[in-house]
């Protein structure tokens, strides 16, 4: 099975969540002329947030997660990153692969896998410090000869 690497495109990724960049429609929330513009992009209202520090060294992976209690913001650090997604159900249908090349919040339940394509990747992940862990096999690997 071959999966074509996307562009993180909103209008590609809606289904999935939201890729972490200000729309041509949004305004800052908080703007000082010449000196920056603050925007938020993302709100939850939830107490007990982690940060943590993913270092991905795998090329492959044999099985999916999701957390159906909590978004998920994954921000590149380094290295080359692909994030294998399917939607949120019961069990996860058709994957797509997205380069991983800016923050994005993952809504709840969606399935997820992380690719290094370079040998080390390092993510920011931030969630909700009671995540709930669901996993599903896939009864194959899916490594970096599947994507094109």
């Amino acid at each position: 099975m071959k999966l074509a690497i996307e562009q993180l495109e909103q209008r590609l990724f809606a289904p999935f969540g939201r890729v972490l960049e200000p729309s041509v429609e949004e305004t800052p929330e908080v703007s000082e002329t010449g000196v920056f513009d603050f925007f938020v992009l993302f709100r939850e209202s939830a107490n007990n947030w982690q940060i943590g520090y993913l270092k991905q060294t795998a090329g492959a992976f044999s099985r999916l997660e999701c957390h159906p209690n909590t978004p998920e913001v994954f921000a590149p650090l380094k290295g080359e990153t692909v994030l294998v997604l399917a939607e949120a159900s019961e069990q996860p249908g058709a994957m797509t692969a997205f380069k991983l090349d800016k923050p994005v919040v993952l809504s709840p339940g969606v399935w997820h896998g992380v690719v290094s394509l370079d040998g080390l990747s390092e993510i920011l992940i931030a969630e909700n410090a009671d995540v709930i862990d669901e996993y599903f096999e896939l009864g194959r690997s899916i490594d970096t000869s599947s994507f094109r």
